[in-house]
């Protein structure tokens, strides 16, 4: 059983639910388990504190306490040791947790962390930068350009609305993407380590948290009627599976991608705004341990190489 953990908590991540964190630091403390918080004005001090804290051993896990930003920066200070990162998921998607099936109760939380089993996973770079989730670029990035981080906090996936509409409405330019060699002119692209985009749709069933597989969905699609079109399949779970995938889908397994070279673009990095492109992107990224539920455990085991949803 872990008994010293290191808290992250980022105060800005999603709809503020202190209740949950608190009452998980309380089950914690219950079962004789030490917490104590790490202070970082930035997602970079976070990363160093954290680091700092494996070099010298100083606690048998962190807890990455908000959304899957925050998880990126804890993951990039303890990627490459043996320090294990669990969750208390605060943010507004909170991918990771959907996609390893973490419980949302308060003891269940906590039980999990106390005494839950790890994995490894691996993540990505973006320009060199570790990500561990996934990266998108045009559409969706466009949409988190516009997201205001106060609207986040108080509305929840709520605060999506809004910049949807309004990057719906504008113009969609096309932009060059090359996959381990492989051109394509796209509007919409989305690498993926997850399973599941937005913690609520099916995106690519043969990626998956620990089986170090990052999978490029490329929607070739430049019209208002088209990325509607691919909104509504991502919706419905089509774009999942190769028979209801539409025209100028493509989904494959890639281990290097460029994105934006000649025609400049945003991108996305695990939710939250990466900047503009060009962005070379490499699956060969960082290693961490992350604690997880016995039951994903469970479903890693379980081989999916017959259901392949990609392109060969």
């Amino acid at each position: 059983m872990r008994r010293r953990f290191a808290l992250v908590f980022n105060s800005t991540a999603g709809v503020a639910i202190p209740r949950l964190l608190d009452g998980v630091i309380r089950s914690l403390r219950h079962s004789q388990a030490e917490v104590f918080q790490v202070p970082a004005r930035s997602s970079a001090e976070a990363s160093e504190r954290v680091a700092d804290l494996a070099r010298r051993s100083a606690a048998d896990a962190v807890i990455a306490a908000g959304g899957d930003g925050t998880f990126r920066a804890v993951a990039t200070g303890a990627a490459g040791t043996s320090l294990p990162v669990g969750l208390v998921p605060l943010g507004t998607g909170n991918v990771l947790a959907a996609e390893i099936g973490l419980p949302k109760g308060v003891q269940a939380l906590a039980d999990v962390l106390l005494t839950g089993e790890q994995i490894e996973m691996r993540g990505g770079l973006a320009n060199g930068e570790p990500f561990f989730l996934m990266l998108g670029a045009g559409f969706d990035a466009r949409v988190v350009a516009k997201l205001s981080y106060r609207t986040k906090r108080a509305f929840g996936r709520g605060a999506y609305v809004y910049p949807v509409i309004r990057t719906f409405a504008e113009a969609h330019p096309v932009f060059d993407v090359e996959l381990d060699g492989r051109r394509f002119e796209a509007s919409w692209v989305i690498l993926s380590f997850a399973t599941r985009y937005g913690s609520l749709f099916t995106l690519a069933p043969d990626a998956g948290v620990g089986r170090d597989t990052l999978i490029a969905v490329v929607m070739e699609a430049g019209s208002r009627r088209a990325i509607g079109a691919n909104l509504l399949s991502l919706a419905l779970g089509w774009l999942a599976r190769p028979e209801t995938r539409l025209k100028g889908v493509h989904v494959l397994p890639v281990k290097a991608a460029t994105i934006g070279r000649r025609e400049r673009t945003h991108f996305q990095v695990d939710g939250d705004e990466g900047g503009m492109s060009p962005v070379e992107v490499r699956a060969d990224g960082p290693r961490v341990r992350l604690i997880v539920p016995p039951r994903y455990v469970a479903d890693l085991t379980n081989c999916h190489a017959n259901r392949l949803a990609y392109e060969v």
